[in-house]
């Protein structure tokens, strides 16, 4: 019996010793990434380069795994950092605790937290998986994004306002979701969607 078991494995192996490989030579060669792969966690900032951030830490507080560490401070009048009363004085991420599950950019209510495609986070040293304020925040010159829509689909260039009332987000979620139940007044006021978000309120299909 165990020899059985011993040639069938080699079986496989001799199966497979003369088809094409298949192996990817990583980093030298890399295989494209789906178009809503999210994974690091980056801070955005206002078109004027102020912080989106206001340290309202409601993401620290839903994070699962504690991965967040946030301190907030009252902004300089004269020299504020942000739009709001607050800023996050002290913003460290901890990418060796982060599962990676969006909560923190869903709880956002500034939209100040975006997911990247940078999945090459491994480090030799646990103090280098912690990365600070500074390490994440988007150059100035960088355009905001729409945080929660890039959870669903492709967002088209140019896709409205980059913030959303709450009662917005949750109508295109249920139009996601059941679009026959969306009521014609919602759809109208959804119609700033373009590319396929357009197509989807007209047509009243889902992709």
């Amino acid at each position: 019996m165990k020899l059985l078991s011993l040639f069938q494995g080699l079986g496989v192996t001799f199966r497979h010793m003369f088809r094409r490989r298949f192996t990817v030579q990583y980093p030298e060669e890399r295989r494209p990434l789906p178009p809503r792969a999210r994974w690091l966690l980056n801070l955005q900032r206002h078109p004027d380069g102020k912080e989106r951030c206001v340290g309202c830490m409601l993401c620290a507080a839903i994070c699962p795994t504690e991965a967040l560490y946030i301190v907030g401070e009252e902004n300089d009048p004269e020299n504020p950092v942000s739009h709001g009363e607050r800023y996050a004085k002290i913003w460290d991420y901890d990418t060796g605790r982060c599962i990676f599950c969006g909560f923190c950019v869903e709880a956002c209510p500034e939209e100040a937290i975006i997911m990247v495609p940078n999945f090459e986070l491994a480090r030799t040293n646990r103090r280098d998986m912690i990365l600070h304020k500074e390490d994440i925040t988007v150059p100035p010159d960088q355009k905001p994004i729409l945080a929660w829509q890039g959870f669903y689909r492709d967002v088209p260039e140019n896709h409205g306002p980059v913030t959303l009332p709450l009662k917005k987000h949750q109508q295109y979620e249920r139009y996601l979701w059941n679009p026959q139940k969306l009521s014609k007044e919602a759809k109208r006021e959804l119609k700033f969607l373009e590319g396929p978000f357009e197509k989807l309120l007209k047509s009243g299909d889902r992709e």
